[in-house]
């Protein structure tokens, strides 16, 4: 993208900003909300779970590309994959201040919270049966760094993969980040000072395989019995 058009982006985030901030709060969330489920609904993607606890919700989309992951996992084009999308409302909110060691600690148990219930949907729907590999995609802050964003994603599992640099990715993620800004004046307003409008894709991938030696069945229970010195090591 050319800095004139970045430039132009920001400038129309400004200008709504400076709009939406005489909004009241419930009229922006119900907004944002509205056109939220009209893209999920667009896209497939569903809530599994009514746990108050989980922060991901769920589809089932066509492989892009070809993957291949490090576990030996092959992903061919056009097949049928597993999808992660954070759940904005369940999404830990921080404070003015910004993100402290209680807020990471939080966001870390719910992850796993939410990978461990989704191996439990996976396992008892017929229509996850065939799926061998999930895809998560993120739109971090660039000076985050593509090698930092890796290894925050590594410890849960999941391996980056190249990103897509078509024009029509390009974008996509462009627009993606309206949207972004959007949900973050909705649901976590004193993290709007602190992201950048333009962000970084990053295309995340786990097994199947991968996810439930993680986070599936006797991994939970082992998991759930060392939580008190997980959350000493935060």
């Amino acid at each position: 993208m050319s800095t004139e058009a970045a430039t132009s982006a920001v400038g129309v985030v400004t200008a709504i900003g400076s709009a939406s901030a005489t909004w009241p709060d419930e009229l922006w969330v119900g907004s944002v909300s509205w056109v939220d489920a009209i893209l999920r609904s667009y896209y497939g993607i569903y809530e599994f779970t009514q746990d108050p606890q989980c922060i991901l919700r769920i589809g089932l989309d066509e492989a892009r590309s070809e993957v291949a992951l490090s576990d030996g996992t092959r992903v061919k084009s056009g097949e049928i994959v597993g999808t992660l999308h954070f759940w904005n409302e369940h999404l830990p909110r921080y404070s003015e201040s910004g993100p402290d060691l209680r807020w990471a600690c939080t966001v870390r148990d719910r992850v796993i919270h939410s990978l461990r219930a989704f191996c439990e949907h996976v396992e008892r729907e017929p229509a996850w049966r065939p799926v061998q590999a999930i895809r998560a995609e993120t739109a971090l802050p660039a000076r985050l760094g593509s090698a930092q964003i890796q290894r925050v994603f590594r410890r849960y599992g999941f391996e980056a993969t190249p990103a897509d640099t078509s024009l029509r990715a390009r974008l996509h993620g462009f627009g993606e980040c309206f949207v972004m800004w959007g949900l973050t004046r909705a649901f976590n307003p004193a993290a709007l000072p602190r992201q950048p409008f333009l962000r970084d894709r990053c295309e995340l991938w786990i097994s199947r395989a991968a996810l439930f030696a993680r986070y599936g069945g006797a991994a939970a229970k082992g998991g759930r019995c060392a939580k008190a010195d997980a959350r000493q090591e935060c």
